[in-house]
């Protein structure tokens, strides 16, 4: 798969370029940008990861393809000899992730980018109690906040509620922790761990509670 999968998209790449700019990316340059696409300094590198492998990208959970420009951006300052006319690394990128995009086996996994992932997951857990009771959290005027922090192979974000984001002072509702394992590269990741902490005495909007009837 990890052969695989990069020549895909190093093919892609070249044939993106040539097709749409009539510009010839040599082989070892596509795989390159490629590799750092993928979260690498180098293609060596990639090929030597033997914690988070890119082979290990058909077992991801979550596959987040967006927020890599700068690693493109990066390599592409220290590529030697590449042709003239090349377009923006963010154009770059189309090229190089749509064999991953298109792919049926990677279906269903494809994120937007981590805040995304973060927000999903932790609105599950901060509010599952309030679903219960028949509560819908949509109709609340939380104020929502995230963190990022890299922890050796994982991304750790945090997702924070206050409320009523309307008050000078919101009360602190919830904090959800969700951990991402990295297991593929820079962009797969395994099953998410989801950590919720609830404040004592967060509150409940009065207006809410008046309108369905809850004490």
């Amino acid at each position: 798969m990890k052969l695989e999968i990069t020549k895909a998209c190093a093919d892609s790449l070249r044939t993106f370029i040539q097709n749409n700019y009539g510009i010839q990316l040599k082989s070892s340059h596509a795989h390159e940008l490629v590799a750092a696409y993928l979260g690498y300094s180098s293609r060596a590198a990639l090929l030597a990861d033997k914690v988070c492998p890119i082979d290990n990208l058909n077992d991801a959970e979550i596959i987040v393809l967006s927020g890599r420009t700068h690693f493109v951006e990066q390599r592409l300052k220290t590529l030697e000899n590449l042709p003239a006319g090349l377009p923006s690394s963010d154009i770059l990128i189309e090229g190089i992730c749509a064999p991953i995009i298109a792919s049926e086996e990677f279906s269903g996994k494809i994120w937007a980018n981590l805040y995304e992932v973060a927000i999903a997951y932790a609105d599950q857990r901060a509010f599952e109690n309030m679903r219960m009771m028949g509560m819908d959290p949509k109709e609340l005027d939380f104020l929502i906040s995230f963190d990022l922090k890299t922890i050796e192979t994982d991304m750790l974000m945090t997702v924070i509620y206050d409320f009523p984001a309307r008050a000078k002072k919101p009360q602190r509702h919830s904090s959800v922790k969700v951990t991402l394992p990295r297991i593929a590269g820079g962009i797969g990741f395994g099953q998410p761990k989801v950590l919720p902490t609830f404040y004592s005495g967060h509150m409940v909007d009065p207006d809410y509670r008046l309108k369905h009837g809850i004490d």
